[in-house]
């Protein structure tokens, strides 16, 4: 039984009018094998940046998202993705998906990407910020290096109110803990505003005390007139973890669809999962 918990949050003074950025999702696959961990990069087309993006898993609960990393070089921008099977492993072939988000953007906006990676660490949870020197968050991304599936990767902004300027990427040990030591990264990306109003972000909040929680029929939807950028969410409690983060189509998408799920935890105590969207016009 879920009960879904809305709030919104307006971003104030973010990138340009409502033709300044339409992104359109560019889906990769990594066709189904028996890896236990495996990574796929999906490309932006040429001269476009990644802005942020979503993975989809298909591997039942055991399967864990590591790394949702937005990337830009000079070569192109592209989303990589990495999944692993946590201690129990995967019996049967399995894949997953990976959802880039990209656009033409014009210079104005300043579209950069920052990056922080914390000391290795074998404590229970840690959390990697990264901030925006300039301007707001459009999308976000995180990594955990070394955590054998055991730990479970989230993504929040950092502030609840109108202007997030930053974002974490949170790694929580799931319920039985992880005897190794792992490195978190976090990922943000962040544009200037030109007009008043021109980045918003939304949050919903759904708590459960069963084995899974869906964002359907609830899922988080930009205004009219907006589109997706990017997305964040996750869970806080050991042993939930985020399991699909996907857009709802392809050419100017505007609304996001998020599970979570309990693979080593709190079946039968209640749980809270988190959605965000960036929106833009």
């Amino acid at each position: 039984m879920c009960l879904a918990v809305v709030a919104v949050q307006v971003l104030g003074a973010e990138p340009a009018a409502a033709a300044s950025i339409s992104a359109q999702v560019f889906p990769a696959s990594y066709l189904p094998d028996h890896l236990p961990a495996k990574s796929l990069s999906a490309p932006c087309p040429a001269g476009q940046r990644v802005l942020g993006g979503g993975a989809l898993t298909a591997g039942g609960v055991h399967a864990i998202i590591t790394e949702l990393q937005p990337i830009h070089t000079a070569g192109g921008d592209s989303l990589k993705v990495s999944v692993a099977a946590d201690q129990f492993g995967i019996s049967v072939a399995w894949g997953f998906q990976v959802f880039p988000f990209c656009a033409a953007v014009p210079a104005a906006l300043n579209v950069q990407i920052e990056t922080h990676t914390n000391l290795p660490t074998s404590t229970e949870n840690d959390q990697a910020v990264s901030r925006c020197r300039l301007g707001t968050v459009i999308g976000v991304g995180g990594k955990i290096d070394h955590g054998n599936g055991q730990v479970n990767l989230s993504f929040f902004t950092n502030s609840s109110g109108d202007f997030p300027t930053g974002s974490a990427a949170s790694a929580q040990e799931d319920d039985d803990g992880f005897a190794g030591t792992y490195t978190v990264t976090s990922y943000t990306v962040c544009a200037q505003p030109i007009e008043f109003g021109d980045f918003q972000q939304f949050k919903i909040w759904f708590v459960t005390n069963g084995s899974s929680v869906t964002s359907t029929p609830n899922d988080p939807t930009c205004p009219s007139g907006m589109h997706l950028t990017g997305l964040a969410g996750g869970t806080a409690t050991p042993g939930t973890h985020l399991q699909i983060i996907e857009p709802n189509r392809t050419v100017a998408p505007n609304a996001a669809h998020f599970v979570s799920q309990s693979s080593v935890g709190p079946i039968g105590n209640s749980w809270i999962e988190e959605a965000t969207i960036f929106c833009a016009k």
